[in-house]
């Protein structure tokens, strides 16, 4: 085997190896951790974060960034929560689907105003996080009990979480769309070169107002799984998410200038972040390191994974 194909190989498999590294270094700090019961309940605390992963995925391969996909899952929290006494079960649909057109929206207005993502994004955080204290008064909010969906989800079936259930379904769903289908590839054809896109008759408003649509709806997602897990919303329940989120998914492999990656990779990367919260909190360090190690984390794989050649110029 020559040299470039070593580098290659392990370019290729980077996130598995940092994935297979941190965890033979937690488990060897916390033996316990290797028991199934243990990495199931893991799994299952983490299946919101995993879930955001996911979605944020799709703006990313376009070259875009979501910034709102916290704020999004505390809000959708909160409705849920609000709406349940007159919905049921029936208000978890009703705010994916409200949170998947909201998201949506931003993707097209991303494009005919054309304004970057972060920014539409970062101005749908403040709106999102206001209105959310807005409708709870800065108080938590209990879900009504007995809707089946959200015993579902904070259940188990076959032993294995039916959160994580629901993360692997949607995780393949999209990786079917991203592999299979014209709009997957127009997905990569647009974060690789968007103006080649646009000269080939492919409609960038509807690509970039699906991506943000997935994520939105992946939002939702986490929210109603946190609140399936506690039984109830706080408008800031989520909003500590953005930047595991955001680690994730480039750790994964996924480049933040777009079109290379996917959502397969980012779960990988999810589990990476999952390991490196486990790892502050058993070496000791306090809470907020967290974020520091994320932040450090974030830099690097930023560093590595953007394609300068596609920017020209970095500023």
């Amino acid at each position: 085997m020559t040299k470039d194909s070593i580098v290659k190989l392990v370019r290729r498999n980077g996130a598995l190896l940092v994935l297979a590294i941190i965890f033979i270094a937690v488990s060897t700090a916390a033996p316990g951790l290797l028991r199934w019961r243990a990495i199931n309940s893991l799994l299952q605390d983490n299946a919101p974060m995993l879930i955001l992963i996911v979605g944020a995925t799709l703006p990313i391969l376009l070259g875009c960034l979501d910034l709102s996909i916290a704020a999004m899952a505390s809000l959708a929290a909160v409705v849920a929560a609000m709406l349940s006494p007159a919905l049921g079960s029936a208000s978890a649909f009703v705010v994916v689907a409200g949170a998947s057109m909201i998201g949506g929206l931003q993707g097209w207005l991303i494009g005919r105003l054309q304004v970057p993502s972060f920014v539409i994004s970062l101005g749908a955080l403040g709106i999102f996080k206001g209105v959310a204290l807005y409708l709870t008064g800065a108080n938590m909010v209990a879900l009504t009990p007995g809707n089946w969906v959200y015993d579902v989800l904070g259940s188990r079936s076959f032993g294995v979480s039916n959160s994580i259930l629901l993360v692997l379904t949607v995780v393949c769903l999209f990786a079917a769309i991203l592999k299979f289908t014209n709009l997957g590839r127009n997905i990569y054809g647009f974060g690789a070169n968007e103006i080649a896109v646009y000269i080939s008759g492919v409609r960038r408003d509807l690509v970039r107002a699906f991506a943000f649509a997935a994520s939105a709806g992946c939002a939702a997602l986490g929210g109603i799984m946190m609140v399936s897990q506690t039984m109830f919303a706080s408008p800031t329940v989520a909003n500590s998410l953005l930047l595991p989120a955001l680690v994730g998914v480039v750790v994964g492999g996924t480049a933040i200038s777009g079109g290379v990656g996917g959502v397969l990779s980012s779960l990988i990367g999810g589990l990476i972040a999952i390991l490196i919260r486990v790892g502050v909190t058993i070496s000791g360090l306090p809470p907020e390191s967290q974020d520091v190690a994320f932040g450090i984390v974030i830099l690097i794989a930023v560093a590595l994974t953007t394609d300068r050649a596609k920017i020209g110029v970095v500023k």
